[in-house]
């Protein structure tokens, strides 16, 4: 539940964003996918306007940072 938190802080800016606002990236966060009972650990998601655009493992460019 701990890793869970920053997460949800950062939904909840999202909540408060308005719509088309750009993208944001979370970093470094483990994500519970819904299927799997196994968390995908130290996952980068990448949220486009009020979407979750990617989510991986891997490096994620955003916004050319």
């Amino acid at each position: 539940m701990k890793s869970f938190l920053p997460f949800a802080a950062a939904l909840a800016a999202l909540a408060a964003a308005p719509a088309g606002a750009g993208q944001i990236l979370i970093s470094n966060v483990n994500v519970f996918d819904g299927v799997n009972e196994a968390l995908i650990e130290k996952a980068n998601v990448l949220v486009e306007g009020e979407m979750i655009a990617a989510i991986s493992t891997d490096p994620i460019s955003a916004g050319g940072r």
